[in-house]
């Protein structure tokens, strides 16, 4: 019996040893230790780039044992905000229309050491505009995953179509605090020009129902290949209308090239 008791004793202190032996000893998450702030670090506030450049991210990742990989994630900036985002910061206030919204990077790169310099490249095509997030997240070889770091890019386009909205149902798009809301049946007034150093061929504007993904509303705009064209127009809300919608802008310049933007609309 006494024999019995201590082999017992043993096997309980073998199962607590191998517990042990499989508790992570680091729990310390991997850091940006970006020691002096380049133009193009995820940790700057805003990066500028133009379509048909490149972006460059330059920065330095720390842990203290051992780093794993690091993970990088740029996609469009519309309609959402990360965990942590304040809405009230500016990047949440006024209207940014994007052109290319299904321009995305992922893309995981194998980092090693305590310390690790990265020079992210990536080429921007020429058919996007606006603001983009650009998120980057540490693993360590423990497997600590740090919290996501991100920065805004702005993309500037001289190569294709341009809308400009001055006035949108009476108010000023810079001032939008989220999507507008139009009732059904009403008249909106929407003021605005679209400009290419080409000359404008065609302009279309539309009002499209998603949930059927139907033209409830379009204009053809008339620019006659001036290199600026301002339109004034009164969209006409239809009174069996409700629901999220899209108003569309899409013109071609002179060379062929499109733009395709818009904004999201609840109607109510």
């Amino acid at each position: 019996m006494i024999t019995k008791i201590f082999l017992n004793a043993a096997a309980v202190l073998t199962a607590a040893s191998i517990l042990v032996s499989c508790q992570k000893t680091d729990e310390e998450a991997p850091t940006v230790c970006t020691p002096e702030l380049p133009v193009n670090s995820i940790l700057a506030e805003e990066i500028e780039v133009m379509a048909g450049d490149h972006l460059d991210l330059e920065d330095v990742f720390c842990d203290n044992e051992a780093l794993s990989e690091v993970r990088y994630d740029i996609h469009n900036a519309a309609g959402h905000a990360h965990e942590g985002e304040e809405e009230e910061e500016g990047h949440e206030h006024g209207l940014t229309l994007h052109s290319g919204t299904d321009w995305e990077i992922l893309e995981t790169v194998a980092i090693d050491g305590t310390e690790a310099e990265v020079d992210f490249h990536v080429d921007v095509p020429l058919t996007v505009r606006g603001e983009w997030d650009v998120v980057v997240s540490l693993v360590d070889a423990e497997g600590n995953v740090s919290a996501d770091v991100i920065t805004y890019l702005h993309i500037e386009n001289d190569h294709i179509p341009a809308f400009n909205l001055t006035s949108v149902g009476g108010t000023d798009p810079d001032d939008w605090h989220g999507e507008p809301v139009w009732a059904p049946g009403s008249s909106i007034q929407v003021v605005g020009t679209v400009s290419d150093s080409d000359g404008i061929a065609t302009a279309v504007l539309e009002l499209i129902d998603e949930a059927t993904e139907t033209v409830v509303w379009e204009v053809e705009l008339m620019p006659a290949s001036e290199a600026e064209f301002a339109f004034d127009e009164t969209v006409e809300i239809p009174s069996d209308l409700a629901g999220e919608c899209h108003f569309e802008m899409i013109a071609t310049d002179g060379a062929g090239n499109e733009t395709e933007t818009g904004f999201h609309v609840e109607v109510e």
